[in-house]
């Protein structure tokens, strides 16, 4: 991609205070659920470690948001649930995100039959009932599909079992978001010239759609994210 292009969009964002306060916000909260580690070090708490002497002991300088009803450091766990809430967040709508992107990106500048099939595939995803489909791929027994009884019955198991449903129920609104964007694009003069002189589909999805369609993908992403 043309790096002047996001040269020129970082240089907007450092003039913007309220884009700049909003990316200062989520880099602290960032580094707030990473200081877990350290936080648990130095003091030497374990925050799967019940205590139930200290069930809800109030707030003090060694537990500023107090313990809970097993006896265990608030502020530990929330920082820990927020380490896990951020990384199950940016995870799926990574993986959800570039399905969405390559479906969207492919019915867009392929159109016809294959336009038409891509998002006759999308609508069908977006008209499933959600709360069934969910309850459906939560109960897929793993060991089933090739995986290990003991993969299966692990923490990173379940871990990688909601990053891949809520990636599987969320590429659908990237991807149409994305199919209007190059559809959008793809009409314009320097495509049209781009493709006159020679220039292939995947050079002008290289160098002219991609760029011109980040905005709308980096807003979808970020609001993807909190969802």
């Amino acid at each position: 991609m043309n790096a002047g292009i996001w040269h020129l969009r970082w240089q907007r964002l450092r003039n913007h205070r309220a884009g700049m306060a909003s990316l200062i916000l989520l880099g602290g909260l960032v580094v707030f659920t990473l200081a877990a580690f350290p936080l648990a070090a130095i003091t030497g708490m374990d925050p799967n470690e019940a205590d139930l002497l200290a069930r809800f002991d109030p707030p003090s300088v060694l537990h500023p948001l107090g313990m809970d009803e097993a006896g265990r450091d608030v502020l530990l766990r929330l920082m820990l649930g927020g380490q896990m809430s951020l990384l199950v967040g940016l995870l799926a709508t990574l993986l959800g995100g570039l399905v969405g992107l390559v479906i969207g990106v492919s019915a867009g500048m392929l159109g016809g039959r294959i336009d038409a099939v891509l998002m006759r595939i999308t609508d069908g995803m977006i008209a499933l009932p959600l709360l069934p489909l969910l309850i459906v791929l939560g109960a897929v027994d793993l060991t089933k599909l090739g995986f290990s009884a003991s993969f299966a019955h692990s923490g990173a198991a379940g871990f990688w079992r909601i990053v891949v449903i809520i990636a599987l129920v969320d590429w659908t609104s990237i991807a149409r978001l994305v199919r209007a964007a190059t559809l959008q694009i793809r009409e314009r003069d320097y495509v049209r010239a781009a493709r006159a002189a020679g220039g292939g589909t995947g050079f002008i999805i290289r160098q002219h759609i991609l760029p011109n369609i980040a905005t709308p993908i980096i807003v979808s992403f970020t609001l993807t994210i909190g969802e």
